[in-house]
C-alpha cells in the first residue's frame, strides 16, 4: 500500500496549518502549508523525487540531515534544490530533474541495463574521433548527466552578503547536546566562546523533539545555560570551509570569517545506508526520518516495514510505525541483510536466517546505523582511522586530535548520545574538550603554531570510540570482502563495488586516484554518505590509521550567489557585539 496521511491528533482547529495547492511535474497536489515539499509528495504517493547521475536510478526521501541530495528538484525555476528543506506554499511550482519525460517514468533509466559495460571512465577513451564532433559529444554527455538547468531569462542579481571577521578564543561548530556541553566547558576559562549551528533551531530533527533520548537535559535548557555563561550562539550559520585554522561560514545575509585559537567540532553524525544491492530505492529510510514523519508530519511512510540494525532510534521508529497501524518485521542485524528488492520503490528484502536466505514482503526498510560527520576534521587535515568498520578521528578521550587547535566532541568523535548514560559520558567528554580548547587558546601561540600537528599516541586513539556505545554508530561491521559486486558505494555517481575493484586490479591503490577515476565522493552529497563505504572498500583490511582522498571546501552545497560580496565595505571585528 502507498504512504498515507495519519489522522491528525485532536488540536485546536484555529492553529492547524491550512491545505495549499502546489504542482510537481505539471500535476496539482495538496500539501500542508509549511511542511517540506518532499513530505507532501510522499504523502501524495509520489515517492520518486529525483534520478541518479549515471544510470537514472530512482531516488526518494531518505535522510534526516538534508545533506544526501537524493531529493533534489527544481523549485520555482531554481535547479538542484533539496526538497526536504523547501516549505510548501500556495502556488509553488516544482519538477523533477535529470529524467525524460519525468522522474516517475524515466526512459533514460534503461541505461541501467548496460551498467556493466559503461565504466565510470568510458568517456575518457570514447567519443574522441572525429575531433570536430567532440564538443557535440560533450554536450550530449552533459545532457545525460546534468543536475538541472539554469534559466536564461532575466534574473534579479543577488543582493550580496556582508563579510564579518570575528576573532575569538574558542569556536564550537555544532549546536547539539555535545556542542553545547563543549561550549559550557570552554566558557569556564575562555574569554570569548562562539557556537554556530547550521540549522535555524538547535538540536536537529528526530532527537529530543521525538522523545528518542529519554531522561536527558532539553536542548533549550542547555542553550539557556550556555547563553548565561557568556556563550554567543549563532543559529542558521553553516561552516563551509577550513582555511589554515580560519573557519568560513555563511548565515542569513552574512559571510563569516571565524578566526579562533582553538576549534571544537561537534558536528554530529550522518545516516549510514545499508551496503547491500538495492539500498538506494525509495522506501529505504533512516529511523530518525521515520520518527519525524510520524510524529511531526503525521505521515505513515509504509504499511509493512523491516527494521535493520539496533539501538534506541530503531526501537522508537518501530514503536511509531506499529502505533500507526503498520506491520513491523524484525529487527534484523545489518550483516544478515542481503539485498533490497524493487524497481521503482521497495517491494521486499532478503535477509539470512540460520544460514538460509528468507524473502520478506515489505514496502519500507528502516535503518539506524550512523557514522561520524568528519567533514571538518578531513578539511583540517587531522588524522583519521578505522575502528569497528567506522572511520573516526584519531583522538584521545578528551577529544584532542592530531592538530593542536582542533578537538572533537559527541558523535563526531564516535561517541553517540542516545541514552542517559551516554549523555553523561558526552557531558564529561564535551566539558573536557572545551576546557582543553580553552587552555590551548591561552598558550597555543607560545607552545605550538596554530594548526600544526600534535602526534596522537596509540593509547589516545583507543578512546576514539567509547566501549559500549560503538553500536549506535555501526550496528555491525561488514567485512569489505563480503560486499556484493553490484553494491553501490557512491549513490550520487552510481559507483559500484565491482568498479572500484577493477581500478584496484589495474594498479590504482591510492584512494585519491580511485576517486578521480571513478567519480566516487564527487556527487551532490560531496562524499558525506559514501566516504565510510569508500574507506571500507579501498582501505586496509585491518582497523587502524588510514588515508582518504583530499577534502576540499565547500563542506556544504553553496550557490555561487551566496558567495557574492555586497557593495558594503567588509567590516572587520566583532560580528555579534
Amino acid at each position: 500500500m502507498p504512504p498515507r496521511r495519519l489522522p491528525a491528533p485532536p488540536v485546536d482547529r484555529t492553529t492547524r496549518a491550512p491545505l495549499v495547492q502546489f504542482t510537481f511535474d505539471g500535476h496539482a497536489y495538496d500539501g500542508i502549508e509549511g511542511e517540506p515539499l518532499a513530505v507532501s509528495l510522499l504523502a501524495a504517493d509520489r515517492p520518486i523525487l529525483s534520478r541518479s547521475f549515471r544510470f537514472h536510478r530512482p531516488r526518494g526521501l531518505m535522510c534526516s540531515t538534508g545533506q544526501c541530495g537524493w531529493c533534489e528538484c527544481e523549485v520555482d525555476g531554481r535547479p538542484s534544490v533539496r526538497s526536504c528543506r523547501v516549505p510548501v506554499r500556495a502556488g509553488l511550482v516544482a519538477r523533477g530533474e535529470h529524467a525524460l519525460p519525468s522522474v516517475d517514468r524515466d526512459l533514460l533509466s534503461l541505461l541501467g541495463l548496460t551498467s556493466r559495460w559503461i565504466p565510470p571512465t568510458f568517456y575518457h577513451h570514447r567519443f574522441l574521433r572525429p575531433r570536430a564532433l567532440r564538443q557535440r559529444y560533450l554536450a550530449v554527455l552533459r545532457w545525460f548527466g546534468g543536475r538541472g538547468r539554469l534559466g536564461t531569462g532575466e534574473r534579479v542579481p543577488p543582493p550580496g552578503r556582508s563579510a564579518r571577521r570575528v576573532e575569538l578564543d574558542v569556536l564550537v561548530v555544532g549546536g547539539g547536546r555535545a556542542g553545547l556541553m563543549a561550549a559550557l566547558g570552554a566558557a569556564e576559562t575562555a574569554r570569548r566562546v562562539v557556537l554556530i549551528e547550521a540549522e535555524t533551531s538547535l538540536g536537529g530533527a528526530g532527537r529530543v523533539d521525538s522523545g528518542i533520548e529519554q531522561g536527558l537535559d532539553a536542548i533549550g535548557d542547555l542553550a539557556n545555560q550556555a547563553r548565561h555563561a557568556g556563550v554567543e550562539i549563532l543559529a542558521g550559520v553553516a561552516a563551509i570551509g577550513w582555511y589554515h585554522g580560519m573557519v568560513a561560514a555563511i548565515g542569513e545575509g552574512l559571510r563569516y570569517e571565524l578566526r579562533a585559537r582553538t576549534i571544537v567540532a561537534a558536528t554530529g553524525s550522518y545516516d549510514r545506508v545499508p551496503l547491500v544491492p538495492g539500498a538506494d530505492r525509495p522506501g529505504v529510510m533512516s529511523a530518525r526520518m521515520v520518527v519525524e514523519l510520524v510524529d511531526r508530519y503525521r505521515v505513515l511512510p509504509g504499511e509493512r516495514a523491516m527494521l535493520v540494525g539496533a539501538g534506541p532510534e530503531l526501537t522508537a521508529a518501530g514503536q511509531r510505525l506499529a502505533g500507526a497501524g503498520a506491520e513491523v518485521v524484525g529487527p534484523v542485524t545489518a550483516p544478515s541483510l542481503r539485498r533490497i528488492l524493487g524497481r521503482r520503490r521497495v517491494s521486499g528484502a532478503v535477509h539470512a536466517v540460520a544460514g538460509r536466505e528468507r524473502r520478506e514482503r515489505v514496502d519500507l526498510v528502516v535503518f539506524a546505523d550512523r557514522s561520524p560527520n568528519i567533514d571538518l576534521v578531513l578539511a583540517a587535515g587531522a588524522a583519521v582511522e578505522r575502528r569497528g568498520g567506522v572511520v573516526v578521528p584519531v583522538c584521545d578521550p578528551s577529544g584532542a586530535t592530531s592538530l593542536a587547535t582542533l578537538f572533537v566532541a559527541g558523535s563526531a568523535a564516535g561517541r553517540p548520545t542516545v541514552t542517559a548514560a551516554d549523555a553523561e559520558m558526552a557531558r564529561l567528554a564535551g566539558q573536557a574538550a572545551g576546557l582543553r580548547a580553552a587552555a590551548g587558546s591561552a598558550n597555543a601561540q607560545g607552545n605550538q603554531a596554530a594548526g600544526s600537528p600534535r602526534p596522537a599516541r596509540a593509547e589516545e586513539s583507543a578512546g576514539a570510540i567509547v566501549p559500549g556505545v560503538a553500536a549506535a554508530l555501526s550496528a555491525a561491521a561488514v567485512p569489505a570482502a563480503a560486499f556484493a559486486p553490484n553494491t553501490l558505494v557512491c549513490f550520487c555517481e552510481d559507483v559500484h563495488v565491482r568498479e572500484i575493484r577493477a581500478e584496484q586490479r589495474a594498479g590504482y591503490a591510492d584512494p585519491e586516484l580511485i576517486k578521480r577515476r571513478t567519480g566516487a565522493l564527487t556527487g551532490p552529497c560531496q562524499g558525506k554518505y559514501c566516504v565510510q563505504a569508500f574507506a571500507c572498500v579501498t582501505g586496509p583490511a585491518a582497523d587502524g590509521p588510514m588515508g582518504l582522498p583530499t577534502a576540499r571546501p565547500p563542506l556544504r552545497p553553496v550557490r555561487l550567489g551566496d558567495l557574492v560580496p555586497s557593495n558594503d565595505a567588509t567590516v572587520a571585528g566583532d560580528a555579534t557585539r
